[in-house]
């Protein structure tokens, strides 16, 4: 129904809008979740424990779509077994101007530049905790933290750290994002010497905040490293004890598109998954003992595409593009 009807009428307005639209349905009146869990929740699937956190079962939702942390039950309600908010920094910030959104239909892709738009640490700290009263106790909410626009990226360190530090009791576990395309100069804290700073730094602060064990941490890499970028980055989460590495976030490659597009920024959805799993099979190999977690992001559309980012290396997996062009629908479908 969704892909018949529901779509092409979403698909005639302007993707922001839509998504904002859905953000602000979603977050409102719950009267219709139970028609939702029961059309899309999935049956029942073997837990797996990663990082010390039990996941039911292997699905999650990718940073990017719930940036604010606003529509976390409706996420659980469909079966998600987790949901990244964010990414989320020290201060609001509106991100890049518009339009900064773009579908790719005959790629089933997007093209996104948004910036890490957001509402900042303390309004995502105040939905997190107001939506966990009502969320199913075994539902993971992860943080995926980064920096504003306007820090340097030598002072980039001390953004990822008030993140840590403010949101440090709602967040089930932390990605650290030092991979997105959209915010200038981003990229380079996956530089050995910008990585290595901040994750002592994130480390040092979680063994002083944690009474108990540690938090859980990630790292979100990008898919258009070489395989020596890739080894280094390895290394340097091992060097860190860092619990587990994201792989992709989207790329800035336009290779293999069906469609003319002439517009920066990240690219998801379906000519991502090769560029992706790439990566992961790489990180796959690296960590043959299973020193760290891997989860796997990028083209996921089926149960083929999902299953083959777990023989890939991936404990989990986590999907964003394929839910919009596939609908709600999607998770019951791979998991069944």
């Amino acid at each position: 129904m969704y892909k018949q009807f529901i779509r092409p009428f979403l698909f005639l307005i302007d993707p922001e809008s839509v998504h904002n639209k859905m953000i602000s349905i979603l977050s409102g009146n719950r009267f219709y979740f139970p028609l939702m869990k029961a059309l899309y929740e999935p049956p029942g699937s073997d837990t797996i424990t990663v990082a010390g956190m039990e996941f039911r079962n292997r699905l999650g939702l990718a940073a990017g779509f719930d940036k604010n942390g606003v529509v976390l039950q409706f996420l659980d309600t469909i079966g998600f077994s987790h949901a990244e908010v964010g990414t989320v920094t020290p201060k609001p910030q509106p991100g890049n101007s518009k339009p900064r959104i773009f579908r790719l239909k005959k790629d089933s892709a997007i093209i996104n530049r948004l910036g890490f738009n957001n509402q900042g640490v303390e309004a995502v700290k105040r939905n997190i905790a107001g939506s966990k009263v009502k969320l199913s106790t075994d539902f993971i909410v992860g943080v995926n933290i980064g920096k504003n626009k306007q820090t340097e990226i030598a002072n980039a360190v001390r953004d990822y750290k008030i993140c840590f530090q403010e949101l440090f009791e709602v967040a089930d576990y932390f990605t650290i994002n030092i991979s997105s395309p959209n915010t200038e100069g981003l990229r380079k804290l996956q530089d050995r010497e910008y990585l290595n700073e901040l994750l002592e730094t994130i480390c040092s602060l979680n063994d002083k905040m944690s009474a108990g064990p540690l938090k859980p941490v990630f790292v979100k890499i990008a898919p258009d490293l070489s395989e020596p970028e890739i080894e280094l980055i390895f290394e340097t989460v091992i060097q860190n004890k860092i619990n587990g590495i994201v792989a992709t976030n989207t790329t800035i490659s336009r290779e293999g598109l069906m469609e003319e597009v002439n517009e920066s920024g990240g690219l998801s959805g379906k000519p991502l998954f090769k560029k992706s799993s790439n990566v992961l099979k790489k990180l796959s190999e690296l960590n043959s003992e299973n020193i760290i977690s891997l989860i796997g992001v990028g083209g996921v559309f089926d149960k083929e595409s999902f299953n083959q980012k777990v023989e890939s290396g991936a404990s989990i997996v986590q999907i964003y593009t394929g839910l919009i062009y596939e609908g709600p629908g999607i998770i019951k479908k791979i998991l069944t």
